[in-house]
Formats: structure tokens, C-alpha cells, sequence
């Protein structure tokens, strides 16, 4: 029995599952193990790190409370954050109010925290890292090697009647299961934990001919910074450099003393299609192995739940099948909307404008805030901008008239005091 993919497809009724294994204990896979020990079903979950990081924000949206409200817990430490500056790509900065605030974890406590939720529930823990599986008459076998053991020290593992891969956009269970991942479809991102940097803010700062931006996310004790791009767009080092430069510029080249960095890939931009289907006989993808992520903001832990939640409860129907579909329903659609949007999202010149209009417009800052909750919808947002351009364009042409006002002002207390 090798690491290599099933090859036999073997027919099995919905009524056949009762033995899950869930491959990575991250947010989605977490949450997938616990809705499913709910449901009754015999769950593993199989995550070989006790606690672990990654170079994201650790942002989970207002919709993401109100549609997990167990997140909002005095169990697990949070920095509610309630402001958002954007720098453009000159430099000009708009700080925008969030009416709803995000909700800031570190990935190790909100991990560590969504796996003990999972336990409780009565899902079964293994520290091991799965290395190879295949699919007979009798269900799933995996080969699992100890968190700490040479790859060559394998256990055969039980049988198991459905498969959910939840290790990661370059992970190796979704690569066994499906073509190997296409570097078009990930993207780089790097980062920092900077201690003793804790703002009142998110800092997103944009480049250009950059197909993604560098993030400052404020945690309780420090912050995550980072920076993402196509894989292959930007080498490492360069992403590295520009990252670099805009922390030293901003917070002093001493926030860089002693910070760690950490890398790691993500999906991409480009839409899901046939070609990347979610689900196949008896195994399912989510979180980032299912690029369930938002293509323009790359905000993942909300998706990777929800497509936790909804692969679960398909299983629990009687109806494993339907997942993709429900999945599309969900969410698919949006985030496909939002993969189009991409390439005059990351516009310089797009950018720069948004960041004028939200320096001058309350009612452009209400609608990035709302984007940033996750209340406005990627469909909707062309009708909303048309439907408030009137509002849009008198604040602008006020807020010109004041600065012009201020301008004027201070030139003619200049000049009265040079004739004095």
C-alpha cells in the first residue's frame, strides 16, 4: 500500500458512512471533525502540530461571529480592531472607521481552541501526519507516521468510509486526490510577527504591477504582517524587499530586530472551474486545499468553516454528493465574482483612485467597511456605488471645496504678513 492516489472508484450508499477521517486540524478541518461528531458520525481527526502559525492576519469578519458566535468567547483571546488605513501605491493614505469591528486571533489559540471544541463533541485526535492512503471494498486506509517520527515509521491506520482533505492549498492529501496543484492557482505569501506592535488598525498597502498587497494586523500582544502574490509573480526576496522597506519606514527598522518570518502558500485568483472539482467518490476538499478563499482580499478562515459546516451536514442528510452544489450556492458563485474582479482589483490606478474617494467620501469608506465585514456582496456592489454616486460625488466636490478653502486661507495670511 503506497502514498499514491486511490485508483479503484468504489460505489458506497450514503447510509454506508459512519467512519470520517478529516486530514488537517486547521480552522476548517477543526470545525468539519466537530459538526460531524454532532451529527453522530465517528470522526479522526489527523493534525501532527500541537499549536501552529501561519503569515496571515488571523481576521474572521463580522459575518463570521454572527454566523459562529462561539468565536466570540472569553476562552479565546481576540484584538477587536475597528479602523482601516489603505496606502496606496504613491503613498497617500484614506483611514477608514469600521462600523463592525474585525475580530483579530493568533492562529495558534484559535486553532488550539476549534480542536478542543472538536474533542468535546467526540471527535478522536491523532498527532500524526497522514503519508498515504488508498481506497478498496472495505473503505479508506491510511499510512500515518508519529508528529516527531522518520517517514519510514508508518502505522496502518483503520478504515475509514469518507475522506475529507483539509491540509492546505499545496497540501499532499489534495494533491493525491486530485492533479497536482497548478502553480496559477496559488499564490506566495510571507510574513512577520512583530512584537510590541499592537495598533488600533489594519494597514493594507498596495504596489504597482502587484497582484496582491502587504497586510499589518494588530493582535493583542503583537502584530502580523505580511505580504502576498501569484506564486512566481515576485520572487521571495523581493516580496521580502518590499515588505521590509514599508515596515522599517512605518514602524522603525528596530519593529524587524528579532521578528521571525514564516511563509506559506495560498490560493490564487483564478476561478474554480470543472477541471477543480471539491468532491469525488468517497472524499471532499476544504478550507484552502478546496480553495475556499476570497480571491481579492484572500480572507480564509470564515470560508474554510463554512465549507467545513456545509460538507458535514451534507454527509449527515443522507446526501454527500450534493456538497459542491451546496457549496456553490453557498458561497461558489461569489467567490468566482470576486476572481473576475481581480485584475482591476490590484490596478494601480483602480487603487489609487479607491483610496482618494475614501479620503473624501464617507458613503465609499461605509461601503469598504461593509466589504471588510462581509455585509456587501461582490454582486451587489457595482448597484450600490451607482445608487449613492450622487451622495459620492457632492462629498467629494465638498471636501475639495474645504481643502481649496483651507488653501486659500493660509496663502492669505501668507501674504499680509509679507507686506507687513
Amino acid at each position: 500500500m503506497g502514498a499514491g492516489t486511490a485508483t479503484e472508484e468504489v460505489s458506497m450508499s450514503p447510509s454506508d458512512i459512519r467512519k470520517v477521517a478529516v486530514i488537517g486540524g486547521g480552522p476548517g478541518g477543526a470545525h468539519c471533525a466537530r459538526r460531524l461528531a454532532e451529527h453522530g458520525l465517528s470522526v479522526t481527526l489527523f493534525e501532527p502540530k500541537a499549536a501552529f502559525e501561519k503569515p496571515c492576519g488571523g481576521g474572521i469578519p463580522a459575518r463570521g461571529i454572527a454566523r459562529f458566535p462561539f468565536l466570540d468567547s472569553a476562552d479565546l483571546p481576540v484584538k477587536r480592531v475597528g479602523r482601516c488605513t489603505l496606502v496606496a501605491p504613491s503613498g497617500r493614505e484614506a483611514d477608514v472607521p469600521m462600523l463592525e469591528p474585525l475580530f483579530v486571533y493568533r492562529r495558534a489559540d484559535l486553532h488550539g481552541y476549534l480542536i478542543a471544541r472538536a474533542l468535546a463533541a467526540g471527535a478522536t485526535l491523532e498527532r500524526a501526519r497522514v503519508v498515504g492512503f488508498e481506497r478498496d471494498a472495505g473503505g479508506w486506509r491510511l499510512r500515518s507516521a508519529a508528529a516527531e517520527a522518520p517517514a519510514d515509521a508508518m502505522e496502518l491506520e483503520g478504515r475509514f468510509d469518507f475522506l475529507v482533505a483539509a491540509d492546505g492549498a499545496a497540501g499532499s492529501a489534495r494533491r493525491r486526490l486530485t492533479s497536482s496543484v497548478r502553480s496559477k492557482q496559488l499564490a506566495q505569501g510571507i510574513g512577520y510577527y512583530l512584537p510590541g506592535i499592537s495598533e488600533d488598525r489594519i494597514v493594507l498597502k498596495f504596489f504597482p504591477r502587484l497582484d496582491g498587497y502587504l497586510w499589518v494586523f494588530p493582535r493583542m500582544d503583537h502584530s502580523s504582517a505580511g505580504i502576498c502574490a501569484p506564486l512566481g509573480a515576485r520572487s521571495a526576496a523581493a516580496l521580502g524587499s518590499l515588505m521590509d522597506r514599508f515596515l522599517a519606514e512605518r514602524y522603525g527598522a528596530p519593529a524587524l530586530a528579532g521578528a521571525e518570518r514564516y511563509a506559506a502558500l495560498i490560493p490564487g485568483a483564478p476561478a474554480r472551474s470543472a477541471a477543480d472539482p471539491i468532491q469525488g467518490a468517497g472524499w471532499a476538499l476544504i478550507g484552502d486545499a478546496g480553495r475556499h478563499v476570497d480571491p481579492l482580499t484572500r480572507e480564509g478562515i470564515y470560508y474554510a468553516m463554512l465549507a467545513g459546516e456545509t460538507l458535514a451536514d451534507t454527509l449527515a442528510s443522507g446526501h454527500p454528493d450534493s456538497y459542491e452544489e451546496s457549496w456553490s450556492r453557498t458561497c461558489g458563485d461569489e467567490l468566482d465574482r470576486a476572481a473576475g474582479l481581480a485584475a482591476r482589483f490590484f490596478d494601480a490606478r483602480f487603487v489609487e483612485r479607491l483610496v482618494a474617494l475614501c479620503s473624501r467620501s464617507p458613503s465609499v469608506g461605509r461601503v469598504l467597511s461593509d466589504l471588510i465585514a462581509g455585509r456587501q456582496t461582490y454582486r451587489g456592489l457595482r448597484s450600490r456605488l451607482l445608487r449613492n454616486a450622487p451622495r459620492i460625488a457632492f462629498q467629494v466636490l465638498s471636501s475639495r471645496a474645504m481643502e481649496l478653502g483651507r488653501t486659500g486661507f493660509r496663502s492669505s495670511r501668507g501674504s499680509s504678513c509679507t507686506d507687513r
